[in-house]
């Protein structure tokens, strides 16, 4: 299996590297033990891939793939070839910004989703496309492997286990996984007067 990666923006790089300095220099609340003894000398970043996202409204209309509305570019972080971080940028009016730095479990998952990838037959010889795609309602992320032709996706945390689990699945079987998860809880939201779901 061969990764591809988009044309990025030709400044991300530049874009990230102050931000991971700082972070590294605070090493505050939260961060994890590998970022936090993280030397920036070693620090390395991926190729940068695109966030996908499908809503509630999209899935209930049986929408695909095809219809995900793009977002922030994804960079992994590495320090010492070990992944610590998932590092994120926003176009906003043509330019990026830094928009996130994660440093919880995304990485480490999205990292161990490429293994099983590379692992798979159906993928031997293959040439795809990293993306990530996020349904956020439904708390869904997965690994987007996107061919043109038959696309595969990869379901990490903090997707919910009786939702999906880690394993390769076609675009028609993630669908029929979240269709009638999208439907129910469109159905709650829609049925709410609070105002107070999904906030």
């Amino acid at each position: 299996m061969q990764l591809t990666y988009p044309k990025a923006p030709s400044n991300g790089v530049q874009t990230l590297r102050p931000v991971l300095q700082a972070a590294l220099q605070t090493q505050g609340f939260g961060i994890n033990r590998q970022f936090a003894n993280a030397k920036a000398s070693k620090i390395s970043l991926s190729g940068a891939y695109r966030g996908y996202s499908l809503t509630l409204e999209d899935l209930s209309q049986g929408k695909t793939l095809k219809d995900a509305t793009t977002g922030d570019w994804h960079y992994l972080v590495f320090s010492d070839g070990v992944t610590i971080a998932d590092a994120q940028l926003a176009e906003v009016r043509g330019h990026v910004e830094f928009s996130s730095l994660n440093h919880g479990a995304m990485a480490a998952a999205t990292v161990g989703a490429l293994k099983l990838a590379e692992q798979s037959p159906s993928l031997q010889g293959k040439t795809v496309e990293l993306r990530v795609l996020y349904v956020s309602a439904l708390h869904f992320v997965a690994i987007w492997l996107h061919d043109g032709n038959s696309d595969v996706l990869i379901p990490i945390e903090p997707t919910p286990k009786d939702l999906a689990v880690t394993r390769l699945y076609s675009e028609a079987a993630v669908l029929a996984l979240l269709g009638p998860k999208a439907h129910q809880a469109k159905q709650r939201f829609d049925a709410d007067t609070t105002g107070l779901l999904g906030s």
